[in-house]
C-alpha cells in the first residue's frame, strides 16, 4: 500500500505547478487526496486529464471500446476544466493556458501509462487509486 500511494502521488500530482495569489485551491477533503490540499484546481485537473487520456488507450487497446470512450469523454472534461479554471484564475488567454497545461497533462499521461504497464488497471491496482482521487476532485468541484 505504501508503494501504492506514492505511486498515486506522482501520477495524479507529480511536479504540479505552485499556486499564484488569484488560483482557485483544492480543498483535500478526502484521504486519498488529503496531499492535494492548497494545489491549484487547474494543476490537479491537467494531471487527471492525462490519467484518463492514458487510460482510454490502455482500455482500447484491451478492446473495451465502450471504456475507452468513457475514459476518453472524462479526460478531455478534465482538460476543458482545466484550461477554463487557470484562464479564469492567472487571466491569461487560452493559448498561455494550452502551455500552462501540457506539462501537467503529459506527465500524467506517462505516469499512468508506465503504472497500467506495470499492474495494470485491477481493483487494487495503483491506477485504481488514481482514478479514484480523479474522481474525489472532479466531484469537489461540481464537474462532469
Amino acid at each position: 500500500m505504501k508503494r501504492a500511494l506514492y505511486i498515486l502521488t506522482a501520477v495524479t500530482l507529480g511536479a504540479a505547478a505552485p499556486a499564484a495569489a488569484g488560483d482557485m485551491l483544492y480543498p483535500g477533503g478526502t484521504m486519498l487526496t488529503e496531499n492535494l490540499e492548497g494545489r491549484p484546481y487547474w494543476a490537479v485537473q491537467a494531471r487527471c486529464a492525462g490519467v484518463y487520456g492514458a487510460t482510454s488507450n490502455f482500455l482500447a487497446d484491451k478492446g473495451d471500446t465502450d471504456g475507452a470512450a468513457e475514459a476518453k469523454a472524462m479526460g478531455v472534461a478534465f482538460f476543458n476544466i482545466a484550461v477554463d479554471r487557470v484562464m479564469k484564475d492567472r487571466g491569461i488567454e487560452r493559448r498561455a493556458a494550452l502551455e500552462a497545461l501540457s506539462p501537467g497533462v503529459i506527465a500524467g499521461r506517462q505516469e499512468t501509462i508506465e503504472v497500467l504497464q506495470a499492474e495494470g488497471d485491477g481493483p487494487s491496482s495503483t491506477w485504481n487509486y488514481a482514478r479514484s482521487v480523479c474522481l474525489d476532485i472532479r466531484d469537489s468541484y461540481g464537474a462532469p
